[in-house]
């Protein structure tokens, strides 16, 4: 696989029925994500294998974890999850919500 860059502008797409997931890229180690969630859409707190980093390109929300109290995230912000810690999102502000994931394992 070659090195790719991308806009992430380019590669929003929201969907009325739940947050959406676009995947722009999957190697061996890693796989990036752009989350796209419409006001009030979230995903549900959930653990699997493998760290994730989010990083916050626009909107504002809550980050959502079994294991702390949910933690206010705005553009900018870059949360990082290690393996097996629960995580999840819900968008409360008015616009939409997007987000790179970068998961690793």
């Amino acid at each position: 696989m070659s090195i790719q860059a991308f806009d992430y502008r380019d590669q929003i797409n929201y969907s009325d029925e739940k947050a959406n997931k676009v995947v722009l890229t999957e190697c061996a180690h890693a796989r990036t994500t752009l989350w796209c969630l419409k006001p009030g859409q979230h995903i549900h707190p959930h653990v699997h294998a493998g760290d994730h980093v989010w990083v916050v390109l626009e909107g504002t929300g809550l980050y959502l974890s079994e294991d702390q109290t949910d933690l206010p995230i705005t553009a900018g912000a870059i949360v990082s999850a290690p393996t097996g810690s629960s995580h999840g999102v819900r968008n409360t502000g008015t616009t939409g919500l997007v987000f790179a994931s970068i998961s690793a394992g």
